[in-house]
C-alpha cells in the first residue's frame, strides 16, 4: 500500500454495479457499521435521486478505486449520504476531490443548498467540508451507533 502523502490525481465516476467489490472493501474498512451491497444496490437503482461516484487511480499496475461518495439530489437539495477513502490514500486529496466533483454535478441540475451530518468527533470530515464551506448548523443527537455519537449537522448555501 502507498503511503505518500502528496496529493494524488484520481478520475472521478459514476459508480457501477462492478465496482460494488472494491467499494464494499472501503466501506468495510471505513465504518463500523458498513453500509451492505443491498444499500448501495438501491443507491445505484435510485437513478432519479441517487448520484454515486467512485475515484479511481492508476498507479502502474492497473485502476483501482480508491474512494467513493453516495448523495441524493431531490428538490433542489444535494444530501451527501456516504463518503470514504480506503484507508492507505487518506490525507491525500481523494475526499475532496469525489466532493469538488460532486458539487459540479449538482450545480449543473441547478442545486441551491447541500447538507450532510459528520461524527462529531470526525475532526478531518468536518474540516474538509468546512473547507468547502459546510456549515455546522445543529446536532443529531445519538445519531450513529458503534460508537454511539452525536453527528453534526452541515449545510452549504448558496450550493
Amino acid at each position: 500500500m502507498v503511503m505518500n502523502k502528496t496529493r494524488l490525481a484520481v478520475t472521478c465516476h459514476l459508480m457501477r454495479r462492478e465496482d460494488l467489490p472494491e467499494v464494499l472493501v472501503i466501506e468495510s474498512l471505513s465504518f463500523a457499521e458498513p453500509w451492505t451491497e443491498e444499500m448501495f444496490l438501491h443507491e445505484l437503482n435510485s437513478e432519479r435521486i441517487a448520484e454515486s461516484l467512485v475515484a479511481r487511480v492508476d498507479e502502474g499496475s492497473g485502476e483501482r478505486i480508491v474512494g467513493f461518495l453516495c448523495a441524493w439530489i431531490v428538490s433542489g437539495e444535494l444530501h451527501i449520504n456516504n463518503l470514504a477513502v480506503h484507508p492507505g490514500y487518506r490525507g491525500r486529496g481523494v475526499a475532496a476531490q469525489l466532493l469538488e466533483e460532486m458539487l459540479v454535478r449538482a450545480h449543473a441540475k441547478s442545486v441551491t443548498v447541500g447538507y450532510l451530518e459528520v461524527r462529531a468527533s470526525n475532526e478531518a470530515a468536518a474540516a474538509l467540508y468546512k473547507s468547502y464551506g459546510f456549515q455546522p448548523i445543529g446536532r443529531r443527537r445519538n445519531y450513529y451507533d458503534h460508537p454511539r455519537e452525536d453527528a453534526i449537522v452541515m449545510r452549504r448555501q448558496p450550493l
